[in-house]
């Protein structure tokens, strides 16, 4: 049986037993309602009769006649006892054969509630059944009462009989439809039961099969419609079969080749999950990092790669819509250039960038080769800068000595008034001018090239100190002022007032400044160059704007790569070797600034850069002037030079390089010191030892003991300890040389008036020992005064109260002090070492208050 028919017989007995119960009940119970109300208004008809007729035998007495009057009642449908009873309660006449049950006793006995009515109630008598108790007074009750039983078991066996006849035909009802339900049922379930195995078989795409159903109701038409869509789909299930297998081709074919170009990539290629889980990657990202033969998928990449690979997808994670790279160290003392971008899902334009990321994709090159060629490069560079050097230290100082010869000798002896000669001698002037001026500018351009090794090799030194911005600009202002002198160019500065101080390298910020200035007036021919200085909240920035040229946008991200020069450099003469503006952007990078350029062809450009400001905390050191400290130290010291000048005092110079001994000679003997010359560390050593110079001038790069191992010699060797050493070098590396005691640190090309002023300041001195003691109650101004004296040779004791001062002094004794004025006007000590053995001769260098920024000696 279909589970439709079934379902619908269930249905329909379960709605004809319903309706059959409903039914019977309620008829039942209007039938038993109706009967009881017949069988009341019957009894109290007879109760009424008889109450009626009975006044007069009840007064009489008379029995008999009660007698048969209720017997003629008793024939009645439905009577089942009729009684009376007298005033007092005794029954006089009855029906009960063959005795008056006690029920009816006990019920006549019972005094009436309402004498006056005719009260009908339930009586249950054992062995009779139930009865409707009909009582109606006589004459008030003053005659008695008549009681009349109706059956109530007549009701019931009324209502029962009706109940069942109305089953019964129900009943019949109820199974002749179930038959009408079932031949109709069945009539419809079997075409449906058709119809569905015939779906079932369009599901397992059976196009071929067919249904027999020839019914003109909707049955039919639903068979019909089934059978045009079979024929429908499958012409479409054969067109994308067709379309599904080539598309599955085409992907095969797509997915072969993305595989071939994921294995066969030279690059490395890592793919990761939003939390950082690998789900792709390549077998050059396996050689690369020498990974072991393991099934990566679903790993950690921090647990797998080196750290900066998750901090790489981190950052992805977190900037979406940027790509990052980063160095990353491969396997085998590698290096690899990592880029680094999210992988982005489509997706509605409000949904935020961090919800569209499923991950990440890294791709990795291998850059060692580039490296050691970049290295070898900057090597080469250093190299051949290095030993230019060497030849333009003595090509600029003989030239330097030309020059002052022909200036102070020649040319005063030459009275003539031959025009030629006259020509000729200011020709030769000239040209020497010329050679210096070359000189200068050759070996400024050798500087940039060792300032961009340096800078990229981590060897550059940095004094970081709080720097107020405006001396850095009126000194970059000063120190480019002759190029404006040349040109017609304007110079405009802007600067906010009170700008706070930044922390830097104060001499490196002044380069950057310079650097800008000077290529504003070099592409610019007329109009002005405005230097406008501005805070920000990120910090401070400064622009210098010019009316030049411009750059074209193309050429702008160019300006500061190593050795671009913007333009075309077959018809435009190249301006400089193109360092300038990557030395610029490696320094401010340094002090965690910017740097960037904005420009437009025909209308010039703005050079900016930031740099962050200095900690509040540091502001205290903001009037330490260090240069002019340094020049009152020297000034002070060289005064006591004079007394020193009687003698004549002899200079070891060493150098391998006879050119600049020759040099070096001639410089110095113009001061009136007698040289000796050594070729190389060994010489200089013996010399020493046999000589007892009084000051050493060494170069570091020479054959069989280069100078750091002599100065390393002369400086543990009592005999010659106490003798000041310059290092005089093409290497800069003063760091070494302090460490190893040298009293100064020199770079070639030599600049004649620093050396000797050196060398007269260490000769003045004495010995190799200058015992300085710094005192002042701000230990940050102590900190950056040791810093700076030691860097320039000088032994530092510091103090920050008098308790301090006194102890150190008198333990130490320095050949100079240096503190703040303040502390000289409290303090008595330092008014009476001059009187303390040992002290006589003791130098003070006092610091001015804030509100006078310059330094005054006592």
């Amino acid at each position: 049986m279909a589970k439709l028919l079934q379902k619908t017989l269930m249905g329909e007995i379960f709605l004809f037993a319903v309706i059959a119960i409903t039914t019977s009940v309620v008829s039942g119970w209007n039938l038993h309602r109706n009967l009881t109300e017949e069988f009341e208004s019957k009894g109290e008809a007879i109760v009424n009769s008889i109450s009626s007729s009975s006044v007069e035998i009840l007064f009489n007495r008379d029995a008999s006649t009660l007698q048969s009057i209720i017997d003629q009642f008793f024939d009645i449908k439905g009577v089942a006892y009729v009684y009376i009873i007298d005033e007092h309660g005794d029954i006089i006449a009855h029906t009960f054969v063959p005795a008056i049950p006690e029920e009816v006793l006990k019920n006549a006995q019972e005094p009436a509630p309402e004498p006056e009515k005719i009260l009908m109630n339930d009586l249950t008598i054992e062995g009779m059944g139930k009865f409707i108790d009909i009582s109606s007074p006589i004459l008030a009750g003053v005659a008695g009462y008549v009681h009349v039983g109706m059956d109530k078991g007549i009701i019931m066996e009324h209502t029962n009989s009706a109940i069942g006849n109305q089953i019964s035909l129900v009943l019949v009802i109820f199974l002749i439809s179930v038959i009408i339900a079932y031949i109709r049922v069945n009539q419809i379930s079997q075409p449906l039961n058709k119809l569905t195995e015939y779906a079932q078989k369009l599901s397992a795409n059976d196009f071929n099969a067919q249904v027999n159903i020839q019914s003109q109701d909707e049955i039919g038409l639903l068979a019909r419609t089934l059978t045009s869509m079979s024929g429908k789909l499958q012409d479409s299930f054969g067109q994308l079969e067709q379309a599904v297998s080539e598309a599955t081709s085409e992907l095969q074919v797509s997915n072969a080749y993305l595989t071939a170009i994921i294995k066969n990539l030279a690059d490395g290629l890592l793919v990761t999950d939003r939390e950082g889980r690998i789900t792709q990657w390549n077998p050059a990202l396996v050689v690369m990092f020498d990974l072991p033969v393991i099934d990566l998928k679903g790993q950690n990449c921090s647990e797998i790669f080196c750290s900066e690979i998750a901090e790489l997808v981190q950052q992805t994670q977190q900037k979406p819509s940027e790509v990052v790279t980063a160095e990353v160290v491969l396997a085998r003392h590698r290096f690899g250039q990592a880029v680094a971008t999210a992988i982005h899902k489509e997706s509605a334009p409000s949904t935020p960038a961090k919800e569209q990321s499923t991950g990440s994709v890294i791709l990795i090159r291998d850059i060692t080769t580039e490296k050691e060629v970049d290295r070898m490069k900057t090597d080469f560079l250093s190299t051949v800068s290095h030993e230019l050097r060497t030849p333009l230290t003595s090509v600029l100082g003989f030239a330097k000595l030309i020059d002052k010869k022909l200036q102070e000798v020649v040319f005063p002896a030459i009275q003539t008034e031959d025009k030629k000669t006259k020509r000729a001698v200011k020709q030769v002037g000239g040209n020497i001018g010329i050679i210096i001026s070359e000189g200068e500018r050759l070996t400024a351009l050798i500087n940039d090239v060792l300032d961009i090794a340096k800078m990229e090799a981590g060897k550059i030194e940095w004094k970081l100190e709080p720097v107020k911005v405006e001396e850095v600009i009126d000194r970059a202002i000063a120190a480019t002022s002759a190029l404006f002198e040349q040109t017609s160019l304007a110079l405009v500065k802007e600067l906010e007032p009170d700008l706070p101080e930044v922390r830097g390298d104060e001499d490196r910020l002044i380069q950057v400044v310079i650097n800008l200035i000077s290529n504003a007036v070099k592409f610019t021919s007329e109009g002005s160059v405005i230097l406008k200085v501005s805070r920000t909240d990120e910090g401070i920035i400064t622009r210098v704007i010019d009316t030049g040229i411009g750059i074209a946008p193309e050429d702008q991200p160019k300006v500061f790569d190593k050795f671009k020069q913007v333009g075309d450099t077959l018809t435009d003469k190249p301006k400089g070797t193109g360092l300038g503006l990557p030395i610029c952007k490696q320094i401010i990078e340094h002090h965690g600034g910017q740097i960037g350029v904005a420009s437009e062809l025909g209308t010039g450009s703005t050079f900016f850069f930031t740099l962050p400001i200095s900690p509040d905390g540091q502001r205290n050191t903001k009037n330490i002037n260090i240069d002019t400290l340094l020049q009152q130290l020297r000034g002070h010291v060289s005064t006591t030079s004079e007394s020193n000048q009687g003698s004549q005092k002899t200079i070891l110079v060493v150098d391998d390089d006879v050119h600049i001994r020759a040099l070096l000679r001639q410089q110095l003997e113009s001061q009136n010191y007698e040289i000796r010359e050594a070729r190389n560390g060994l010489e200089a050593i013996h010399l020493a030892k046999e000589t007892k110079p009084d000051l050493v001038v060494m170069d570091v790069m020479m054959p069989q003991m280069n100078g750091f191992d002599a100065a390393a010699v002369l400086k543990n060797d009592p005999q010659t300890r106490e003798i000041p050493i310059i290092i005089l070098s093409i290497l800069e590396d003063q760091e070494r040389g302090y460490y190893l005691g040298v009293d100064r640190y020199l770079s070639k090309p030599i600049k004649a008036e620093t050396l000797l002023t050196e060398v007269c300041l260490l000769l003045s001195q004495k010995t190799s020992t200058k015992k300085v003691l710094v005192v002042n109650e701000d230990i940050s101004t102590v900190k950056i005064l040791t810093e700076v004296l030691q860097a320039r040779g000088y032994t530092v004791v510091e103090a920050v109260n008098g308790e301090q001062l006194r102890d150190k002094a008198l333990a130490v004794k320095p050949d100079l002090i240096i503190t703040n004025v303040d502390f000289w006007q409290q303090s008595d000590a330092l008014k009476t070492f001059s009187f303390e053995k040992g002290m006589e001769n003791i130098l003070f260098i006092l610091l001015a208050g804030e509100t006078n920024h310059d330094y005054h000696s006592s």
